[in-house]
């Protein structure tokens, strides 16, 4: 039977150095390849960081801009409106006053807002590239506060098709713009419907501008964050 014989490992003549310097390089070798690839990967969560928050700006400049818009034109609407009413109450209203007064009634319009990049950071699941906490909370509240005008919006389309579209269809000529008897918008039911519409663009007008204060502060905050190229 043969017989195996292991042969004995002379350690004190084994260099130690050289195997503790071979085994350094290949820690470092490793340890700088995870070091390296999470730099990467920690500037590219920078970078894209950086392109939401630039988004972000971008879409609430948009927000500001139509939201300024619309105010102004609402507040236009409610000068004028508010003579035109006094003179209803006071039964002084002229039948040419009241066909301009209709006219401007079903000429309606929403605020119609820029969300793309809120859309995307949230489909994507990317919010939590957002490294500051209290930052993205104010993302999140303001899409809130976007949505919440979005909802006044959405009422004041649904008291137009419930009120004005079957009174307009009744009693008012669109292509002429003249109501077919001058004796129906002194009727109770055209001060109503007058009434509800006036206090329709009030409301939204206030959710306008509360909007409008919210953005403005959002994009200041924004822009502390966005690195400037």
């Amino acid at each position: 039977m043969t017989k195996f014989r292991f042969k004995k490992i002379d350690f004190k003549n084994y260099n130690w150095g050289k195997l503790g310097l071979e085994l350094l390089v290949v820690f470092l070798g490793v340890t700088g390849g995870f070091v390296l690839n999470n730099w990467r990967e920690e500037q590219q969560q920078l970078r894209t960081e950086q392109n939401y928050l630039q988004g972000f700006v971008q879409d609430v400049s948009d927000n500001m801009s139509e939201l300024k818009r619309l105010t102004e034109a609402d507040s236009l609407w409610l000068e004028g409106a508010s003579i035109k009413a006094k003179a209803l109450r006071d039964h002084e209203l002229h039948v040419d006053s009241a066909d301009v007064l209709m006219k401007s009634i079903i000429s309606i319009y929403k605020f119609e807002p820029h969300t793309g990049t809120y859309t995307d950071i949230t489909n994507s699941g990317n919010l939590n590239l957002i490294r500051n906490l209290e930052l993205r909370t104010k993302i999140v509240d303001y899409q809130q506060s976007v949505e919440g005008v979005e909802f006044v919006d959405s009422h004041f389309y649904q008291f137009f098709n419930d009120y004005i579209t079957p009174f307009v269809f009744e009693e008012f000529d669109v292509l002429n713009g003249k109501f077919l008897d001058e004796e129906v918008y002194g009727s109770i039911k055209f001060k109503n419907i007058f009434a509800g519409y006036l206090a329709m663009v009030q409301q939204r007008r206030m959710a306008y501008i509360d909007l409008l204060d919210k953005s403005v502060a959002f994009k200041i905050e924004l822009e502390k964050r966005v690195v400037q190229n």
